[in-house]
C-alpha cells in the first residue's frame, strides 16, 4: 500500500507557484522596457497559480483536520492554529506599508500610486475581509488570498461534518460553488470569476479549496487512475509557456488539471520529474516568499532605483538583486519570526484551553 498522505508533488508545485507569482508581479515593475512588457503579456496567467494554492490547501487541511473538528473546542483550536500560521506575517507586512503610508503623509517619501494606501481599507485588512470588501488592491496586495483562505477555513468544519456522513457532498460543493460563481458573472456582468481578487476573491477560492478536500476524501480512487507518464511535468511546462494564449476560464481548468495530476502522483506514490528535482524541499518557504516579495520589491526595485537614479533599462539589474534578497528574507522570516511566533501562539492557546478543562474535570470528581 502506498503512502497516500505524502504530498511531495503538491509541495513541489507550491514553491513553483510562488516563484511564478513573483515573476508575474516583478515583471510589472519593468513594463517601461521591452523585456518587461513581454513578460507582462506572457505571464498574466501566472496569477492562476494562486488557485493551485487553494487546491493544495484544501487537500492538506482535510488531511490534517478531517474528522478532528467536531466540537466547539476542536474548531476553536483549528481556527486559532490557522490564524497563528498566516496572521503574524500579514500583520508585519501591513505594518511595513502603514509606516510607508505615514512617511508619504509627512513628505518623507513619495509614490506614484497614493491610492494604494487608503486608511479606509484598514478594517478589512485587519479582519481579513479584504477578499470581500477591499476597496482595491492595497497595501501588501497579495494578502487578499489570506482573506479567501480564512473564508474557506471558517466553512471547513461544517463542510467536513457533512462530508463525514456523505463524501459525495463535497463533489456537489465543488460543482455548485463554480456554478454559482458563473451565474453571478452573467447576472452582474463581472469579469470571469478566475479574475476575482479584492471583491469576490473568497468565492473564487471556494471551488478550488473544495476540490482539494474532495481529492483527499477520494484519494484511494485517485490512486487507481490510469497513469500517464510525464503528464504532470509536461502539462506544467505547457501551461507556463503557452498558458497566456488560453482564455481565462480555460486556463483555470488547466490549473485544476495540473493540481489533480499532482494529487494523483502523490496518492499513487509515484516518482516524477518534479519529485526527482526536489522542489518540495523548498516548500516551507512558500508562504514567506509569497508574502514578502512585494515589500522586497518596494525596497529594492522602487526605492533602489530612485536612490541610484537608474533609468528604466538600468533598473533591470535590480530584478536579480530583489530575487536574492527575497530568498534570504524568506529563510530569515520562516526561521526567526513565523515559526517561533506560531509555536508561541499555539502553545499559549493550548495552555489557556487545556488547564481550565483539567480543572473542570477535577472539580467534577
Amino acid at each position: 500500500m502506498h503512502d497516500t498522505s505524502a504530498t511531495r508533488h503538491q509541495d513541489g508545485l507550491r514553491i513553483v507557484a510562488a516563484g511564478a507569482v513573483v515573476i508575474l508581479h516583478y515583471s510589472d515593475y519593468f513594463k517601461d522596457v521591452a523585456a518587461g512588457r513581454f513578460m507582462v503579456a506572457h505571464t498574466w496567467h501566472f496569477n492562476l497559480f494562486v488557485d493551485l494554492f487553494f487546491v493544495v490547501s484544501g487537500f492538506v487541511i482535510a488531511r490534517q483536520y478531517f474528522g478532528r473538528v467536531d466540537d466547539a473546542a476542536s474548531i476553536g483550536r483549528f481556527l486559532w492554529r490557522r490564524l497563528a500560521r498566516i496572521y503574524p506575517l500579514h500583520l508585519a507586512t501591513l505594518a511595513f506599508y502603514l509606516a510607508l503610508a505615514g512617511a508619504l503623509h509627512f513628505g518623507a517619501a513619495r509614490t506614484d500610486n497614493p491610492a494604494r494606501y487608503p486608511l479606509s481599507d484598514l478594517p478589512a485588512q485587519f479582519l481579513l475581509l479584504h477578499a470581500f470588501i477591499g476597496e482595491r488592491l492595497t497595501f501588501n496586495f497579495p494578502s487578499w488570498s489570506l482573506s479567501a483562505e480564512m473564508f474557506c477555513y471558517l466553512l471547513f468544519p461544517a463542510v467536513a461534518l457533512i462530508a463525514q456522513r456523505r463524501k459525495e457532498a463535497i463533489i456537489a460543493l465543488v460543482v455548485f460553488a463554480a456554478l454559482g460563481n458563473s451565474l453571478w458573472v452573467v447576472a452582474a456582468g463581472t469579469t470571469p470569476w478566475a479574475d476575482w481578487i479584492n471583491q469576490g476573491g473568497a468565492f473564487r477560492a471556494l471551488p478550488a479549496f473544495s476540490l482539494g478536500m474532495a481529492c483527499y476524501l477520494f484519494r484511494d480512487r485517485i490512486a487507481r487512475w490510469p497513469v500517464l507518464p510525464g503528464a504532470l511535468s509536461a502539462s506544467l511546462a505547457a501551461f507556463i509557456v503557452l498558458g497566456s494564449w488560453l482564455p481565462t476560464m480555460t486556463a483555470l481548468l488547466a490549473m485544476y488539471a495540473i493540481a489533480l495530476l499532482a494529487v494523483q502522483a502523490d496518492c499513487a506514490g509515484r516518482d516524477t520529474l518534479l519529485s526527482r528535482l526536489g522542489f518540495d524541499r523548498w516548500s516551507p518557504l512558500t508562504y514567506s516568499c509569497y508574502m514578502l516579495h512585494i515589500p522586497v520589491a518596494t525596497v529594492i526595485i522602487t526605492f533602489g532605483s530612485r536612490l541610484l537614479s537608474l533609468s528604466p533599462p538600468e533598473r533591470l539589474i535590480l530584478a536579480p538583486v530583489a530575487i536574492v534578497v527575497l530568498a534570504f528574507a524568506s529563510v530569515v522570516s520562516l526561521r526567526t519570526f513565523e515559526t517561533p511566533l506560531r509555536r508561541y501562539l499555539t502553545e499559549a492557546y493550548d495552555r489557556r484551553t487545556i488547564r481550565p478543562a483539567v480543572s473542570r474535570q477535577e472539580s467534577a470528581r
